[in-house]
């Protein structure tokens, strides 16, 4: 049971940034570099703070497919 509103930690590894742009139908996600959910918070916060037209936030490290 969590004793916190949030779902995860902020030191729970597996976590990347994601960006969308907000002009162009662009979207990606910075797979090479995992950290925990608290530094790629900071991460999505600075990249924000650079004015780029981008949109950033942290995601969990997407899951390989395997199909059935």
């Amino acid at each position: 049971m969590s004793t916190s509103i949030e779902p995860h930690k902020l030191d729970e590894p597996g976590f990347i940034v994601a960006w969308r742009s907000k002009k162009e139908f662009k979207a990606g996600k910075n797979l090479d570099k995992v950290m925990t959910l608290g530094e790629a918070m900071k991460e999505a916060e600075k990249l924000s703070q650079k004015g780029d037209g981008n949109t950033y936030w942290a995601e969990a490290v997407p899951k390989t497919f395997a199909p059935h």
